[in-house]
Order: structure tokens, then C-alpha cells, then sequence
């Protein structure tokens, strides 16, 4: 893990990103934080834990003005990660629904099947009953779409969990899109990559600290992002 990089993508994490620090304090991966405009103490607090003097982890921050949404946050985190020339890079959110500690366990799963990437799946009897079928219809579809855009076939269990580990070369080039598409996207480049992605069980906790952005037109949004990929092509997106 020593060549690893975690990018987490905040936004009014003030509750919550300390404990993901923390956590990550122990875990040989150094660390890059995009905080994506928050109006809250998030930036603040980032800026004080980073003065700890016995912080293993090189922290690196991109402090944004103002909010552009996740997918930017993601673009923005892998091009600093890409020049920093590490070989894996870890995704996780951070409001402490995905747990560090599932780090290790998804980095030997990764490389005992010799995999690209390896994408955290939740296990459903977690996820609150509202969001499961909107989520398992969401990894049915990707996957026949996915499937037929590559021309072989692939089926995710958890295609919207951003708790994920990818090969730094497979980002390379990547079109991100906007909003919470992101993870849909990626997931279509890497399969036309001809990437293997394997999969891992993790823990999740909808603690009452964390809160959902995703709205029913965000929803709306990643599918009309999704078919205008598949349709027109990212170059026609740029």
C-alpha cells in the first residue's frame, strides 16, 4: 500500500472527517482531500489536524472556493494524484459511512485475483430500505449497460458505491462527468479499458452525522449523463 494514494471528496464534513483521518492515521496510504466549497468548519478543522506533528500520512489539500459537485472533486484529486505518480488510488467518502479499515482487506482481495480495481459492495441488509431498490435497479442497468457498450460482460452488485480501488493507468484520460455520475462513469471506462474489477463486501454505517446529497433529479441527472456518454462519446462532452 505503500505507493497508494485515498482521495476523499468533502463538503460540510465538520462531524465527520476527523474520525476519517483518524482513522487513516494507522493505514500506510498517504492522503489527498478535496473539499469542494464547504460553508462549514470543515476546512478549518482539516487545516488544524494537519498540524499534528505525528501524522504519518502525507495529506495534501485542494481547498475549493466554491462548490462544483463530486464529479470535479474526483477529476481534480485523481489529476493531483496521477502527478504524483502513485500506482493505486483509493476513493471513499467522507462522511464515515465507509470505514478505512476495510483498506487492507480490499488491497489483498485486489491483488490475490491479480485484479485492475477492486469496488466495495454494501451489503444490502444495510443500506435503508428506500435506497436498496433504487440501488439494485442502478447496478441491473449499469451492467446490461455496460455490457453491451463493451461487448463483454460485466455484472455489479454495488455500481454506485464510491468506496473503490483502481490502478493509477486505468485513470488516465478518464471523463468524469458532473454530479454523482461519476462512479457510473468510471465504471464504463475502466470495462472499455478492458480493466478486471473484482468486488469486495465492506461495512457502511448511515449514522446520523452523515447526510445524503443525492436528490431524485440528481438521480435523473447521472442517467441523462450515462446515455449522452454512451451515445455521443465523452469527447463531445468536453
Amino acid at each position: 500500500m505503500n505507493k497508494s494514494i485515498v482521495i476523499i471528496p468533502t463538503y460540510n464534513e465538520e462531524k465527520n472527517i476527523l474520525r476519517v483521518l483518524n482513522d487513516l492515521k494507522n493505514i500506510p496510504v498517504d492522503v489527498i482531500i478535496v473539499d469542494d466549497g464547504s460553508s462549514d468548519n470543515t476546512k478549518e478543522i482539516i487545516k488544524n489536524y494537519m498540524k499534528n506533528s505525528s501524522i504519518k500520512n502525507k495529506i495534501y489539500t485542494l481547498f475549493k472556493d466554491k462548490n462544483e459537485g463530486k464529479s470535479k472533486a474526483i477529476r481534480d484529486g485523481t489529476e493531483l494524484a496521477l502527478k504524483l505518480n502513485y500506482e493505486y488510488i483509493v476513493y471513499m467518502d467522507g462522511d464515515y459511512q465507509h470505514k478505512p479499515k476495510d483498506i487492507p482487506k480490499m488491497f489483498e482481495r485486489l491483488k490475490k485475483h491479480n485484479g485492475d480495481a477492486i469496488f466495495g459492495i454494501r451489503k444490502y441488509s444495510s443500506i435503508p430500505f428506500h435506497r436498496r431498490l433504487s440501488n439494485y435497479l442502478a447496478s441491473i442497468i449499469m451492467s446490461l449497460i455496460i455490457s453491451i457498450y463493451v461487448g463483454k460482460i460485466y455484472f455489479f452488485r454495488d455500481i454506485q458505491c464510491g468506496f473503490r480501488i483502481i490502478k493509477s493507468k486505468f485513470l488516465r484520460n478518464i471523463y468524469y462527468g458532473e454530479g454523482y455520475s461519476v462512479e457510473h462513469l468510471i465504471a464504463i471506462q475502466l470495462a472499455k479499458k478492458n480493466a478486471k474489477i473484482i468486488e469486495e463486501y465492506i461495512d457502511i454505517e448511515y449514522h446520523a452525522d452523515a447526510f445524503s446529497h443525492i436528490t431524485t433529479k440528481k438521480i435523473l441527472d447521472v442517467v441523462i449523463e450515462v446515455a449522452k456518454y454512451v451515445l455521443l462519446g465523452h469527447k463531445k462532452r468536453k
